[in-house]
């Protein structure tokens, strides 16, 4: 490495330096190590050009930095000033930015229950599931200022529609899970899913050795008015007609899939 053009570098103004010539001539220098080879008994020779590149490499860096420095002092200077402008205007932009808020969410929880009212007057046919599906149903475009009653009411009639259909599709397949499928459909709103549930629940219970549940399970949906207060409205009375061995293998599975049961009688 040429020493001497190093420190050249270090005494020149960094606006004067001639970029173009400074990199052949580095080129140059730096090409006597491209078939450089170093053994066990040269390693202080590989030290020295480390050191002699390491040095190159600083005074290249600290020149760089030097020049940022002077660069950035006019903006360093009023950089302080020009941040406690702007913190000025975005402390009352927030303070109006909080009224805007709370005027646009009272607005949205008008046009709400303006929605809901809707959706509650048409989606009667929905029965016990209209309330369980209202969140999925529900567009939140429907509640921007722009959206019209006629058509937030068109997509909502069609959603309405499909769901009530779906629902049929899923009480006509005749599971024996049909509750814990409503639920899936009404996270979902997926049949797919719910056949797949399905299916997941049909193998499982094969495999409980749970088959001739299918010719033995009679489920009858109605209130029980002596369990009302401590039951969900939306519960679920199953009354299974087997022997005592059969019984047992059915409450396992009800184990195994988390429901609630309650033996009333021999």
């Amino acid at each position: 490495m040429n020493e001497l053009r190093i420190a050249d570098l270090e005494k020149k103004d960094i606006t004067t330096w001639d970029f173009a010539r400074i990199k052949g001539e580095l080129e140059s220098a730096l090409a006597i190590y491209d078939n450089a080879v170093y053994t066990d008994a040269t390693i202080k020779s590989a030290k020295d050009d480390k050191a002699t590149l390491a040095k190159a490499k600083k005074l290249v860096e600290d020149r760089r930095k030097e020049f940022k420095e002077t660069c950035l002092a006019p903006y360093a200077a009023v950089e302080p000033q020009i941040k406690e402008l702007v913190a000025m205007i975005e402390e009352k932009r927030v303070q109006i930015d909080e009224v805007v808020k709370d005027y646009t969410e009272r607005q949205k929880q008008a046009k709400e229950r303006l929605v809901r009212a809707c959706y509650d007057k048409n989606a009667k046919g929905l029965g016990i599931y209209a309330n369980v599906l209202y969140g999925r149903i529900l567009d939140p475009r429907w509640l921007n200022k722009t959206t019209k009653r006629e058509k937030y009411q068109e997509e909502m009639l069609a959603a309405i529609n499909k769901a009530e259909q779906d629902i049929k599709k899923i009480q006509d397949m005749e599971s024996p899970f049909v509750d814990v499928l409503i639920d899936v459909y009404a996270a979902t709103l997926s049949v797919d899913e719910v056949k797949s549930k399905h299916e997941e629940l049909m193998q499982a219970m094969r495999k409980a050795g749970l088959e001739q549940v299918k010719q033995v399970l009679n489920v009858e949906k109605k209130e029980d008015e002596k369990r009302v207060a401590a039951k969900d409205e939306n519960s679920t009375t199953v009354r299974f007609f087997t022997d005592k061995s059969t019984l047992g293998q059915i409450l396992n599975f009800a184990k195994f899939i988390g429901a609630d049961y309650e033996i009333c009688g021999e």
